[in-house]
């Protein structure tokens, strides 16, 4: 079957939901999860913090470690094993370049419906949706039936 599945994380509910998914996919396969953590530097511009754009990024990083460390010991409490990766850029470009590496050789994609608020949704699409439409892999989209706020 699949043998390494991608799982992009953002800390909410149903990108859990998504690890949780794979978490029991990668038991029946034998499979490795990757888990990917995105900074997403799209949403402010450094012009724009002057200074403090470093403590921005390092806060922002800190949050991905976050993340990745909390759903690395999900996965271990299962008894795998996942690789962890932090990229910076936008989230659902990202998550598709990841997707399509070939060095990657991720052969599924396992992500929440949605981590972003409605209005970002309505105004730049969702990341779902992109990474749907743009991955080689196939893509498994799961549903908390939570929207995050």
């Amino acid at each position: 079957m699949y043998q390494r599945l991608l799982v992009p994380l953002d800390g909410s509910s149903n990108a859990n939901e998504a690890l949780k998914t794979a978490i029991d996919f990668a038991k029946n396969w034998q499979a490795k999860l990757v888990l990917l953590n995105v900074i997403d530097i799209t949403q402010f511009s450094p012009q724009g913090l002057g200074g403090g754009y470093a403590a921005v990024i390092q806060g922002m990083r800190q949050t991905s470690e976050e993340i990745l460390q909390k759903a690395k010991a999900l996965v271990e409490d299962a008894g795998l094993e996942a690789a962890l990766i932090v990229r910076e850029g936008a989230p659902k470009q990202v998550i598709v370049k990841t997707a399509n590496a070939a060095d990657a050789a991720i052969d599924l994609v396992v992500m929440g419906k949605t981590g972003t608020n409605a209005f970002s949704r309505l105004i730049v699409g969702s990341t779902t949706n992109y990474v749907v439409q743009h991955a080689a892999p196939n893509v498994v989209v799961v549903n908390d039936l939570v929207e995050d706020a």
